[in-house]
């Protein structure tokens, strides 16, 4: 075997390899050499059949296989005896002529091939001992909980119809609705019984806005556009008309913070959901100072170290 360095940049590697045809075919000898005891062909006895023969019959198939594996044990041969280890497997090429394929089958000619890959590169690692680190620590202020207790009050908020109410910002509606653009209804434009909070900006921009004010019982036409980014692309940028009918308003209604408001949410008092959800902060606030402190970790390997 012959390996040739062709080319080195950085840590790109190019190699050309040679096999020597009398390598392969010795390797193809020894084939049939093992197989002679075992094949039986007609014509002829068991183990009987002569060496020529067998090389005849089967030492185009058997060559095919032997470069196979020729070229992956001097490829791993030729990486050992440079001391290199390839970032990824090594990329072959063998040679694309037919003819040349041909004779190196037929043992009268050497296998040449090319090997490109990247190389690992030396890391020599500094003394970790000397790098200093900082981990951030935070205790949960009672300020944090109770607006995390209040969060999961509003989560919960419910809403009661309130008769003659004027809605506002907050309020829950239900409404029919019937929406058409040039006069014509479109799919996905009508439904019934549709609960809408107004303010929360679920609807096209501007429908909620136009609902502050009714009552229920009230008839309104509301005239929007829908968005140019729109997901339906046939009712991107168009204007449409909404005829609306309120059938109740809904005022929020919070929870009390009470015993029973936790029992709701699977603590056994307000003083255990108090002790979770200082737990779950401390531990998110565990999780961003650990985040940090990797991220300055690997910002100060970064600055010990220099390799390609």
């Amino acid at each position: 075997m012959q390996v040739t360095e062709t080319s080195a940049d950085g840590l790109k590697r190019e190699l050309q390899v040679v096999l020597p045809a009398s390598d392969l075919s010795a390797r193809r000898d020894k084939r049939i050499d093992e197989m002679k005891g075992t094949v039986q062909l007609k014509g002829f006895r068991k183990g009987k059949v002569p060496a020529a023969h067998l090389k005849k019959v089967f030492g185009r198939s058997l060559m095919a296989e032997i470069l196979q594996q020729a070229i992956e044990e001097v490829s791993q041969k030729a990486l050992e005896e440079r001391n290199e280890r390839p970032a990824l497997q090594p990329k072959i090429d063998l040679p694309e002529d037919e003819a040349t394929i041909d004779q190196v089958i037929k043992g009268e000619q050497d296998l040449q091939f090319s090997m490109a890959y990247e190389i690992l590169p030396e890391i020599e690692v500094t003394d970790l001992a000397n790098l200093e680190l900082t981990r951030l620590t935070a205790d949960v202020a009672d300020e944090a909980v109770d607006k995390a207790v209040a969060e999961m009050a509003e989560r919960s908020t419910s809403y009661e119809a309130v008769e003659g109410r004027t809605a506002e910002d907050g309020d829950r509606v239900k409404i029919d609705f019937v929406g058409r653009i040039d006069g014509e209804t479109f799919e996905g434009g009508s439904a019934e019984g549709i609960d809408l909070i107004l303010g929360q900006g679920n609807f096209i921009p501007g429908f909620e806005d136009q609902l502050t004010g009714v009552k229920a019982g009230d008839e309104k036409t509301v005239e929007v556009t829908f968005p140019e980014d729109y997901g339906a692309a046939d009712l991107a940028g168009k204007p449409a008309s909404f005829e609306v009918k309120v059938q109740e308003v809904g005022a929020p209604k919070l929870p009390e913070i009470d015993d029973e408001f936790a029992k709701t949410l699977g603590a056994e008092d307000v003083g255990k959901l108090r002790e979770a959800l200082k737990a779950q902060i401390q531990s998110e606030y565990a999780q961003i100072s650990r985040m940090k402190l990797k991220r300055e970790l690997l910002d100060r390997l970064d600055e010990a170290h220099t390799f390609d």
